[in-house]
């Protein structure tokens, strides 16, 4: 099943603190240490799929330069971090919320996607910019089932 980490019950207040808090460690530790090949990355463990909400407060030029730098990181993440698919689109129902929907061959290659210095560049950007909870699910493909 999904994790949730809607802030809407208490049980989410906390697993959207713990996200946040993974998020931030994970961030600070891959500082120092350099990022994995993603050609030698261990693909152990099951496919697994991202879906993150992320609410930013932007003017209309932050809104561009938001826009280019995402597609800056898809175009490096796709080239380099052996993606399997990786996306980021508006919410049509909620101007200023960005929704990525991303598929990895396991969680460790998310991991290492997390630690590259592309990815920490473009979050040092959007970070400031939050205005809202990031909620992010991270689920094992087979998880899903077809409708």
């Amino acid at each position: 099943m999904p994790l949730n980490a809607s802030t809407s019950s208490p049980m989410g207040r906390w697993l959207s603190v713990a996200l946040s808090v993974l998020l931030a460690a994970v961030m600070w530790l891959g500082w120092g240490a350099a990022p994995l090949a993603a050609a030698t990355m261990p693909s152990d463990g099951p496919e697994v799929r991202v879906v993150g909400r992320l609410p930013l407060q932007l003017t209309a030029a932050e809104q561009r330069e938001f826009e280019q730098k995402t597609l800056e990181l898809a175009a490096i993440t796709r080239r380099q971090d052996h993606v399997t698919s990786y996306s980021c689109n508006g919410d049509i129902e909620h101007p200023g919320v960005y929704v990525f929907d991303e598929i990895w061959p396991s969680e460790a290659a998310l991991q290492a996607h997390l630690e590259t210095p592309h990815f920490k560049a473009w979050w040092s950007w959007v970070e400031p910019h939050l205005a809202g909870d990031l909620v992010i699910g991270v689920s094992p493909t087979d998880a899903f089932h077809v409708l």
